[in-house]
């Protein structure tokens, strides 16, 4: 009788510290996953961006994930957001981002100066063809940025770390209708050291994009097509 309420105790008690162990983790994750631990807000005042999640680098079997909320006037625009992710083999956030700043009054920009000139800045023309404006993009090119706001038939212009090499290009975001953005592009393999121009163009139901031979040449540029991959989810 005595050894079997030794044994039903042990029991208890493990019960008692695995569950303790879970409740415990489960809540730290979620607080994790959800605390705000950036806030940044465009020069005037009207545009907020914060980010949520695990800065740090994933696990072996465990990803670390940050998300993002965007906001207009102290007003959510969307919510948890993926912007970037990666696992024990992939680098962090804070390794990859750790810069920050609002290049204007519609654009944040998020880049790392390691390995990489500020003085040979790539150029990203954003077009919007269409008569609907684009509430919001995010945008990765080697950095990455979030852009409000661009008005119907408009060009939004952002610089972003050359590199050579093959580069892809990430876009995702949101109509005023609500149509959602989700494209991808991938420019092929160069080895010029000259800054390059990238143009992204936005139209209701496909895109288009154009890689410019160099930053010195005047419109209109003879520009070279590229692989593009990608669609407006209705």
């Amino acid at each position: 009788m005595v050894k079997f309420y030794i044994r039903w105790t042990r029991l208890v008690a493990l019960f008692a510290f695995v569950a303790t162990l879970v409740v415990t983790t489960a809540i730290y994750w979620r607080l994790t996953y959800y605390r705000v631990w950036l806030t940044s807000t465009s020069p005037s005042g009207k545009y907020t961006v914060e980010l949520t999640g695990d800065k740090g680098r994933g696990g072996l079997v465990t990803y670390a994930v940050v998300k993002y909320n965007l906001l207009v006037d102290g007003t959510p625009l969307t919510r948890n957001r993926l912007a970037h992710y990666g696992d024990a083999m992939d680098i962090s956030f804070e390794l990859a981002y750790p810069e920050y700043a609002w290049v204007d009054e519609k654009a944040l920009r998020f880049w790392s100066n390691a390995h990489r000139r500020e003085d040979n800045l790539d150029t990203l023309l954003i077009s919007n063809d269409t008569a609907k404006t684009i509430k919001f993009l995010r945008i990765k090119a080697w950095d990455m940025f979030f852009v409000f706001d661009i008005p119907p038939y408009s060009k939004h212009q952002l610089a972003f770390k050359h590199m050579t090499g093959s580069k892809i290009v990430t876009a995702e975001g949101e109509f005023e209708d609500g149509s959602q953005i989700d494209y991808s592009a991938s420019f092929s393999h160069h080895k010029r050291r000259e800054a390059l121009v990238y143009c992204l163009t936005f139209d209701y139901d496909r895109m288009t994009g154009v890689k410019v031979g160099r930053m010195t040449q005047k419109p209109p540029f003879p520009c070279e097509m590229t692989h593009l991959t990608g669609q407006f989810n209705r």
